[in-house]
C-alpha cells in the first residue's frame, strides 16, 4: 500500500482545475484507490444518509443502513455520521481489507476482471465526484478511529411521511406502507416474508432524538458540506424540510449544492410552497446551485403500477413547470432500475432525452442559430422530435425553446438542465433484474435500451448536452451485462437463488394485486411469458391442494410455515421503537 496523492496522477480536466468525471479518469482514480487498498472508498468518510425517523444511517446507499447509537449520541451529536460500525469499516479499508457491507462493489468488481471490461464500481464514481475527490488526501493518513468526522456530502430524511407506496419501498420510508401493513401485515412469500420491519417510525409530534441532534450537529457541520439533499419519505410533505429549506434561504450557503429528492407528486399546496421557496434562494444565489432529483423509472400505467400513488400526468406537468419557472437549477431523473421498469424503460429514455433537447444548452448549437437567424433550432426541433407514438400531443403543441433562451433562463448552469441517474435496485430479490430476469427480457428490451443510449450518445461537438453522457450510459450498462454474465452461471447454488427469487415474484406480484386493486397481466401483457416461468418457479410451494405453503426461521431460528394471519397480528398492536 502506498500514500499516493490526487496530484500525483495526471487527470483529464476541464477548465484549468476541474477533474473530469469520465471513462478515463475512472481507471485511474480505481488505480489511485487500489494504492491505498482493494477495499479504499473515499464516500465512506465524506457521504452520509440519515433516516433521522427510525435512527438510521449508512454511507454510500449500497450497505444496509444500521442503527444510531443513542448512548453515542447523547455524547457527540457526531455520532449522526461516525458511528461504531462506520469505524469498524473504516479501519477495513485502510488496512486492505474489503467490508462486507460493500458487497455490491466487489461483485461489479469482481464480474469486471473476470470478463476483462472496463467497468467501475460506484467507490469509483463516489470517490471521483467533486464531492469527494478534495478529501482523498486527508483520509489516506488517518486510522479510521476519529470521532469528529464531518460529511461534505450530506443526504438527510426526516420521517417517512410519503404519499406513495412504490412496489420496492417499505415501512421505514414511506408512512402509507405502514398504513398497509398494519391492516394485512406483512407480504407471507416463500422462505421470507417481504416488509417485515422492526424500524418503527418516530412520529414528527414526539421528541425526536436523532432529530434533536441533527439540529445541533447541522450550524458545524453546513460548514463543511459540498452537497446538501434532502430526501424522505416524500420530503416536501415534512415540515423539517421547509424549516430546513428556509434556514438556509435566511441564511444564505453560496458555495454549497443543495438539492432534493422527490416523487414529483406532492400535494399541490405543498409543491407550490416547495417552489416559491426555491425560486428565492436560487434567484438570489443563497446556493451554488440546486439540483431537483426526481423519481421515475417507467412510462404512463406501467409506472402507476409500480409507483402505487402517482399521478403519471400530474407528474410530467410539474417536471415541465419547473424546468420552465426555475432559474440555476437542475433537474435528475433518480431511476431504480427494478423489474417493473424493464418493459417501459424505453419510452422514459425517449421522454428523458427530448427533454434534454429542449432544456440543455451547446454553444455550437447556440452559434449555428445565431448565424442562420433561428432557423436551425427550429428544423432540429422537427429532426429531433423523440415522441412520436409515446406522447398524446403533437411537435407542434410543445414550445420552441431558443439556445439563448435556454442560456438565460438556467443562467449560470445552462449545459445540463436535464440528467438521469440510474440506480440498481437490488432489494427486494424478486425485484433484482440482475436475479429474476430471463434472457428473453435481456433481448427484446434490455439491449435495446441499452443500445438506444448508446446511439444517443453526447460525445460530440453537434450532440453535446443534447445526449446521454458516459456515466449515465454506464449505470445502465453495467446492469445489463451483470445480468448477461449472470445468465451464464450454471451453479446449483446461483439456480436456487434464482428460481427462489422469481418463486418469491409470482407470489408478490399477486398477493400486490389483491391488496391494491391492480392487475400485473393486464398492465404488462408483454411479461406473460415471465410471470408463466415464475408461477412455474411457484408451484414447488404449494401443499397437495395446490394452496401456497410458505417456510420461514422463526425468531429462535427454527423453520416453521408462515401464516398470513401471524404477520397481520403482529402488526395490529401498537409498537414502539426501541
Amino acid at each position: 500500500m502506498s500514500d499516493k496523492k490526487i496530484d500525483d496522477v495526471d487527470w483529464e480536466r476541464h477548465g484549468v482545475s476541474t477533474i473530469s468525471v469520465n471513462h478515463a479518469n475512472s481507471k485511474k482514480m480505481k488505480q489511485l484507490l487500489d494504492s491505498k487498498g482493494c477495499g479504499f472508498c473515499v464516500a465512506k468518510w465524506s457521504q452520509v444518509t440519515m433516516h433521522l425517523g427510525t435512527g438510521l444511517t449508512h454511507s454510500c446507499h449500497h450497505p444496509t443502513p444500521h442503527k444510531i447509537d443513542l448512548e453515542e449520541l447523547k455524547k457527540n451529536p457526531g455520532a449522526l455520521h461516525n458511528t461504531s460500525v462506520k469505524k469498524k469499516a473504516r479501519k477495513q479499508m485502510l488496512n486492505g481489507e474489503r467490508p462486507a457491507e460493500c458487497d455490491y462493489c466487489w461483485r461489479i468488481e469482481d464480474n469486471a476482471k473476470e470478463t476483462g471490461s472496463e467497468t467501475y464500481s460506484d467507490r469509483v464514481y463516489k470517490s471521483l465526484d467533486s464531492w469527494s475527490i478534495g478529501e482523498h488526501d486527508k483520509i489516506i493518513n488517518l486510522t479510521g478511529e476519529e470521532d469528529d468526522i464531518y460529511p461534505t456530502y450530506l443526504e438527510v430524511s426526516f420521517s417517512n411521511v410519503c404519499n406513495f407506496k412504490c412496489s420496492y419501498c417499505g415501512p421505514s420510508f414511506s408512512s402509507k406502507w405502514v398504513q398497509e401493513i398494519k391492516k394485512h401485515g406483512w407480504y407471507t412469500l416463500p422462505e421470507e416474508g417481504y416488509n417485515f420491519t422492526d424500524n418503527v417510525q418516530i412520529p414528527e409530534s414526539e421528541d425526536n432524538p436523532y432529530t434533536d441532534a441533527f439540529w445541533k450537529w447541522f450550524p458545524k457541520a453546513k460548514e463543511h458540506l459540498h452537497t446538501l439533499r434532502i430526501t424522505g419519505g416524500e420530503p416536501l410533505m415534512s415540515k423539517h424540510t421547509f424549516k430546513l429549506l428556509e434556514e438556509i434561504r435566511d441564511n444564505p450557503t453560496p458555495d454549497m449544492e443543495l438539492s432534493i429528492n422527490t416523487n414529483g407528486n406532492a400535494p399541490a399546496k405543498n409543491w407550490k410552497r416547495f417552489l416559491d421557496i426555491i425560486t428565492d434562494i436560487c434567484n438570489q444565489d443563497k446556493v451554488k446551485k440546486f439540483t431537483l432529483f426526481i423519481s421515475c423509472e417507467g412510462w404512463g400505467e406501467r409506472s402507476e403500477y409500480s409507483r402505487d400513488g402517482m399521478d403519471f400526468d400530474e407528474f410530467r406537468k410539474n417536471v415541465e413547470a419547473f424546468l420552465r419557472s426555475t432559474h440555476n437549477t437542475r433537474l435528475v431523473f433518480m431511476s431504480a432500475f427494478n423489474l417493473f421498469a424493464v418493459s417501459n424503460f424505453m419510452p422514459f429514455l425517449h421522454y428523458t432525452l427530448q427533454l434534454k433537447k429542449e432544456f440543455n444548452f451547446n454553444g455550437l448549437l447556440h452559434w449555428m442559430e445565431e448565424t442562420t437567424n433561428g432557423q436551425s433550432t427550429n428544423l432540429l426541433k422537427k429532426l429531433n422530435w423523440e415522441l412520436d407514438g409515446i406522447l398524446n400531443e403533437s411537435l407542434d403543441d410543445r414550445p420552441v425553446r431558443s439556445m439563448t433562451e435556454r442560456k438565460n433562463l438556467a443562467r449560470k448552469n445552462p449545459n445540463e438542465r436535464v440528467g438521469i441517474d440510474i440506480a440498481y435496485v437490488r432489494y427486494p430479490d424478486f425485484l433484482d433484474v440482475g436475479t429474476v430476469a430471463t434472457e428473453e427480457l435481456v433481448i427484446d428490451y434490455l439491449i435495446p435500451a441499452l443500445d438506444f443510449m448508446y446511439r444517443n450518445n453526447e460525445n460530440t461537438d453537434w450532440t453535446k448536452f443534447q445526449g446521454f453522457t458516459d456515466q449515465e450510459t454506464a449505470k445502465l450498462k453495467r446492469i445489463v451485462e451483470g445480468l448477461a454474465f449472470q445468465l451464464h452461471r450454471n451453479d446449483q447454488e446461483w439456480t436456487n437463488k434464482v428460481q427462489l427469487s422469481r418463486a418469491r415474484f409470482y407470489s408478490f406480484v399477486n398477493e400486490y394485486d389483491k391488496r391494491r386493486d391492480k392487475n400485473f397481466l393486464k398492465t404488462f401483457p408483454e411479461m406473460q411469458n415471465f410471470y408463466d416461468v415464475c408461477k412455474e418457479a411457484h408451484d414447488p410451494h404449494t401443499d397437495s391442494d395446490g394452496n401456497p405453503e410458505y417456510w420461514h426461521k422463526d425468531s429462535n431460528g427454527n423453520r416453521s410455515r408462515q401464516l398470513p394471519e401471524a404477520a397481520k397480528e403482529f402488526y395490529s398492536k401498537e409498537r414502539t421503537n426501541d
